[in-house]
C-alpha cells in the first residue's frame, strides 16, 4: 500500500531553484524546478490531456485513465535522443497554481490497467509520491502515449494531519500531469557520470466533481504577440464560453505577486460559445525595450476559469526609434 503514502509537507516559502542544474550525479528531488529543454534534448508534450479529469476515491473503483481532447490519450516525445538504449518515462501529479511545480498533497496518479491499456507501466514511490514508470524506447522514436494514467484523490483528513499542508487547500482541485526522464550523459556533453533530468507538466486539469461544463477551455489562440499598444484583434477558440465570459490579461513577478491585470474588451456580437473575440489592452509599460511575458485567460466566474495561455507584449517602434 506504498502508494496511498501522504506525501511529506511541501515548504512553500523556499525558494529553490531557479539555481538548480539540470545535470547531476544523483536523481533530482521531484519538487526541483527542472528545464524541458537543455543542448539538443527536449522533452515535449504532443497531445495534450483534456481539461478536466474526474479523479476517483480510494473506496471506489478506478475512472478510467486521462484523456485527451478530442479522443484518445495524452502523447509525450523525447526529441534530440539519438542513443538505442531505452529510457525511463516518470510521470506523478504536480501542482497547478502559479508557483513552482511540486508533488500534489492532495493527489497521487493511479496506475490503470486493463484490456483496452496498451502501454506498460510499474510504480515506484519517492519521498511518498507515487510515480508510474514508463519505457521510453527508440523503437517507438521515443514517443509514448499514455493511456495508463488515472488520478487518485487522497482523504483531506489524512493530508491535513501533516503540518503545512493546508496552505495547499483542500478546495485546490487543479493539478497537472508531470513527465520527467533522465539522461546519462557522457563527454563532450558532461562529464562522465553526470545524469540530465528534464521535466515537462501538461496544462491544468481540473478534478473536481463539477461539471465539466461550467469551465471555459481555450484550444487556440488567433495571436500570441503584440505591440504594447494593443489594439489588435483576437480570437480564442474554446468552449463553454458566456455571454458573461471575462478575457484577462495578467503578470506576475518573481515572488509570485500580481503585478499588472488588464480585461480586454469583448466584442459580443461576433463571440459565441466557441469563440471570443477580443481586443488586446493596452499593456502598463509602454517603455519596454524587450519583449515581456504574461497570462491570459477567460473566466466565467469564481473559480471557472481556463487554463492560462502565455502572451507576449513586444516594444513600440517609435520608442525604440528614440534610440
Amino acid at each position: 500500500m506504498d502508494y496511498l503514502s501522504v506525501p511529506p509537507a511541501l515548504a512553500w516559502g523556499r525558494a529553490r531553484a531557479n539555481a538548480h542544474s539540470p545535470l547531476s550525479n544523483a536523481l533530482p528531488p521531484l519538487d526541483w524546478p527542472l528545464p524541458s529543454q537543455f543542448d539538443q534534448y527536449e522533452l515535449c508534450i504532443e497531445v495534450q490531456p483534456r481539461p478536466h479529469h474526474r479523479a476517483h476515491y480510494e473506496t471506489e473503483g478506478s475512472r478510467g485513465a486521462v484523456k485527451a481532447t478530442p479522443t484518445g490519450h495524452p502523447v509525450v516525445k523525447l526529441c534530440g535522443y539519438t542513443e538505442r538504449k531505452p529510457l525511463s518515462l516518470q510521470v506523478f501529479v504536480g501542482t497547478a497554481d502559479d508557483r513552482s511545480i511540486r508533488p500534489h498533497p492532495f493527489y497521487q496518479i493511479h496506475r490503470v490497467t486493463g484490456k483496452m491499456v496498451g502501454t506498460a507501466s510499474h510504480e515506484s514511490v519517492q519521498a511518498g509520491t507515487k510515480l508510474l514508470d514508463i519505457p521510453l524506447t527508440p523503437d517507438n522514436n521515443m514517443t509514448v502515449l499514455i493511456d495508463c494514467a488515472g488520478i487518485l484523490k487522497l482523504r483531506n483528513s489524512d493530508i491535513e494531519l501533516r503540518k503545512g499542508e493546508t496552505d495547499v487547500g483542500r478546495k485546490n482541485t487543479r493539478v497537472r500531469l508531470v513527465f520527467r526522464v533522465h539522461l546519462p550523459l557522457a563527454p563532450p556533453v558532461a562529464s562522465s557520470g553526470r545524469v540530465l533530468a528534464l521535466q515537462v507538466a501538461s496544462l491544468p486539469i481540473e478534478c473536481s466533481q463539477r461539471s465539466a461544463q461550467e469551465l471555459p477551455v481555450i484550444e487556440s489562440i488567433s495571436l500570441t504577440s503584440c505591440s504594447v499598444e494593443g489594439g489588435e484583434e483576437l480570437l480564442l477558440s474554446g468552449s463553454n464560453f458566456l455571454p458573461i465570459s471575462r478575457v484577462l490579461f495578467t503578470e506576475r513577478g518573481t515572488d509570485g505577486k500580481f503585478q499588472w491585470e488588464e480585461e480586454a474588451h469583448v466584442d459580443r456580437d461576433n463571440s459565441n460559445e466557441c469563440l471570443l473575440c477580443v481586443r488586446v489592452p493596452t499593456y502598463s509599460d509602454l517603455s519596454i525595450t524587450r519583449p515581456v511575458s504574461v497570462s491570459l485567460y477567460v473566466s466565467n466566474g469564481k473559480r471557472k476559469r481556463s487554463s492560462t495561455h502565455c502572451f507576449k507584449f513586444l516594444p513600440s517602434e517609435s520608442f525604440l526609434k528614440r534610440f
